[in-house]
This record gives structure tokens, sequence and C-alpha cells, in this order.
């Protein structure tokens, strides 16, 4: 028996305007929020969403598993993301209204962020962020942000896991160095 989610991945690999329509509204907000933690601003995030669902729509009959739906759609928003950015060479991370919306109170708690960031407030957090080399804040917004695993970074990022390893490493002693200093 089909699941919901198989029967609308086929409805859309059909073709079908009301499948899509359906997979556009149930995703796009989650898609959004994630193309707003790699974007410059709304207007570009909203373009990344755009050409992400067009492809989605054109190679979601490829999709083997359907019920792996959001994963691959995730990572097609990821994908457009990073290729955006190298070809802009754009900082991540400056729409601050939707950095507060898109990260749960919980993960804020469960990674110390509360803790370890009294008296600094998000847009200072955010203006770190945005201070790390290009490299630094793709692999830090994948791995602490997305909470995509090492092996997944690497290959997106055609780069050695350890490597991916040691970037992160850097990433979060340079925002922490950067933290400290807004703390003291």
């Amino acid at each position: 028996m089909n699941t919901e989610v198989e029967q609308l991945v086929e409805a859309c690999a059909r073709k079908d305007p009301k499948a899509q329509k359906q997979l556009y509204d149930q995703y796009a907000p989650t898609l959004m929020g994630l193309c707003m933690r790699y974007t410059h601003s709304r207007d570009e995030a909203q373009d990344l969403l755009h050409d992400g669902f067009i492809k989605i729509f054109e190679n979601i009959g490829k999709l083997k598993k359907p019920q792996s739906l959001e994963t691959w759609m995730r990572q097609v928003m990821i994908s457009q993301s990073i290729n955006y950015l190298s070809r802009r060479r754009t900082i991540i991370y400056t729409d601050l209204n939707l950095i507060e919306e898109t990260i749960p109170q919980e993960e804020e708690e469960e990674n110390g962020w509360d803790d370890r960031t009294k008296g600094i407030s998000m847009e200072q957090i955010v203006n770190a962020i945005q201070s790390m080399p290009e490299q630094y804040q793709k692999v830090f917004n994948m791995h602490d942000v997305e909470e995509i695993d090492y092996p997944e970074i690497a290959r997106i990022m055609k780069m050695r896991e350890s490597t991916i390893r040691s970037i992160l490493l850097r990433a979060r002693r340079y925002l922490r160095k950067k933290l400290e200093k807004r703390i003291q």
C-alpha cells in the first residue's frame, strides 16, 4: 500500500499541478528557512527556493525512496545554495528575523547557546558568524545548523571528511573567540 508521501511523489512525477502545489505548500516554508541561512536576503532566498523547486519537479521521478523525500529536497536546496554562494561569494546569515524563526528554542538550549551566550544578542551572534571566512560559514551551517553528517558534507563540498572536521573545528574556535571578545 502506498503512503501519502509515495502517492504525492508519484503524482508529482506525472507532473500533476495539484500535487506539485501540495508539495510546494507543504515544504516551502521549511526549505525557505534553509535557503535564508545561505543567502543575503529574502529575495535571494526566494530565487533559490524557486530554482530548487524547479530541479525538484524535474527530477522527482528519479527519487528511488519516496520516504526520503524531505531529506532529498533539503539536499537539493543545500546544493543550490552552495552553488549560488560559490558564484556570488556572499555571506551567510543576514536576515535576523528569519534566523530566530528557524532555530527552535529546544535546539538552542541543547547546543548550549543560552548558557554560553548570556549577555550576547542574536544580532551579535549573527555578526560573529558573518565575519567567518566563507568556507567556515558553509561547513558550520551545514553541520551545526542543518545537522548534516560529516560524510555528506564532504560529498557536497567535494573534500575529505577529515578536512571538513578540521574546518568545523576552526570555525567553532573562530566563533568562540569572536563571542568571547563581546562578553568581556
